[in-house]
């Protein structure tokens, strides 16, 4: 059974339970208050009567039931019976049955010894009531109606309740039918957006917003959070196998051509014994060189690679100083050709992986001294958080073009193609701070040179 049509029949079933309580409830008070008006109505005819004959001459009056009386057999009408102190009958305004109704002498004698008495005989309620006349005369007076009247209220009240009820139990199903369908509504556009998403891979197609503070709202937004994500996920997917088919053909280009200079020489080495001195040791000094190149291609490769692990990140994660690791970094760099300033203060920490922010360090440096020009800047900032380092270099600079790629793989500006290196040094050293919760951005200084700018967060909360 579909979740709308459960919906209708859980209030249909509610409604139904409620109205029978109250029916229930109602049919007692009811049935109550139908005989207390009752009751009340013939003690007042009774308390009435008895006034009455007290101020008269009750053996003048005429005898037994005036002919056209009413009969409680057939009429709801009340009527007077007057007795006197034996129990019989002087005078009546209605019969049971054609015949005047014949009190119980119990009830004569319990209304002459107390003033009042209630009984329900022969189909009828009374309400008897003493008198006494002007003469000294004595006996009771009752006040009748027949027992119908309150059933017939009864049955009249409980038939109003059941087609109440009938009416309430069809508006209360209509009226779920409808509310489980504007609810479930959200439920449905659900359905058909997974199916289209399902159907067509279309990961932009979003459930409309809805005003409903309740769990239909937060379902709604969690899908298309979770859609969010997906289609999130599925680019950076997308982008990853992109950039590994760009990573494989850079990598292919970058060893065909010292492969094919190391099978040129090898070929030249096999098919000329007879080569000069010279030509075999130009020969294999190319080879010794090209295998060089591809062993440091390779090595920078496995570098890169461990830089993308994350599985044992979260292992030698500490806090470490920065000054000290910089200091340590400059100090190993006294051989290369390029001039190091540093600009440090006492202490930066921060939180990570000392060898991997000590491989950064030491990329940018070789990049200042295989690009740059004479002169280097190590700037480290930690009067806040992130802690700030600066790499500057009074050399030519970035081409404006590729200031955008330069952290790419295999990327190399025009004027470094025929320099040392493969293209991988700033795409690690972008890996590295990435993967420390950081950024880092390549400029260029107005008076010419390259800036690259890390941040790093002091400490961060690494996971």
């Amino acid at each position: 059974m579909k979740i709308r049509w459960r919906l209708t029949w859980y209030g249909i079933g509610f409604t139904a339970l409620v109205l029978v309580g109250i029916i229930f409830l109602l049919s007692a008070l009811i049935s109550g208050s139908a005989a207390n008006d009752q009751d009340e109505l013939l003690s007042d005819m009774a308390d009435d009567a008895a006034v009455e004959l007290s101020s008269t001459e009750v053996a003048a009056a005429e005898p037994v039931a005036p002919p056209g009386v009413p009969d409680a057999e057939t009429s709801d009408q009340p009527f007077l019976s007057v007795y006197d102190d034996s129990g019989s009958v002087l005078f009546a305004t209605g019969t049971v049955g054609g015949q005047a109704l014949e009190l119980p002498r119990s009830v004569v004698a319990e209304a002459t010894e107390s003033g009042f008495a209630s009984a329900s005989f022969s189909g009828v309620r009374s309400e008897v009531r003493a008198w006494r006349d002007i003469l000294g005369a004595s006996g009771v007076v009752a006040a009748s109606q027949s027992e119908r009247v309150v059933a017939t209220q009864l049955l009249g009240a409980r038939w109003f309740m059941v087609v109440f009820g009938v009416i309430a139990l069809l508006a209360a199903g209509v009226g779920a039918w409808f509310m489980a369908g504007r609810a479930l509504r959200p439920l449905r556009a659900l359905a058909d957006t997974t199916d289209r998403i399902g159907g067509t891979g279309d990961l932009s197609a979003r459930l409309p917003d809805v005003d409903q503070d309740d769990e239909v709202g937060v379902l709604t937004s969690s899908f298309n959070d979770m859609i969010g994500g997906l289609e999130t996920a599925r680019a950076d997917r997308d982008e990853t196998i992109d950039a590994q088919k760009r990573f494989v053909a850079d990598a292919s280009h970058e060893l065909r051509s010292p492969l094919t200079s190391i099978r040129a020489n090898a070929g030249f080495l096999a098919e000329h014994g007879d080569a000069s001195p010279d030509d075999r040791t130009a020969a294999i000094s190319d080879i010794r060189s090209e295998a060089e190149r591809m062993s440091g291609l390779i090595d920078e490769l496995l570098r890169l690679a461990r830089a993308d692990a994350l599985a044992d990140h979260a292992a030698d994660v500490r806090v470490v100083d920065l000054v000290e690791i910089v200091r340590s970094v400059a100090a190993r760099a006294r051989h290369l050709s390029i001039r190091l300033e540093l600009e440090l203060p006492e202490r930066a920490e921060v939180r990570g992986h000392e060898d991997e922010i000590a491989e950064m360090m030491w990329i940018l440096i070789d990049n200042a001294d295989k690009h740059g020009g004479s002169a280097a800047t190590i700037d480290v900032r930690s009067d806040g958080d992130p802690v700030v380092v600066v790499v500057s270099d009074d050399g030519s600079g970035i081409p404006a073009d590729d200031l955008d790629r330069v952290f790419e793989r295999f990327h190399r500006a025009d004027h470094a193609r025929t320099g040392p290196g493969h293209g991988l040094g700033l795409a690690m050293a972008q890996a590295i701070v990435v993967r420390h919760g950081g950024t880092i951005d390549a400029t260029n200084r107005s008076s010419g040179g390259a800036v690259f700018t890390v941040t790093l967060p002091n400490p961060p909360a690494l996971d």
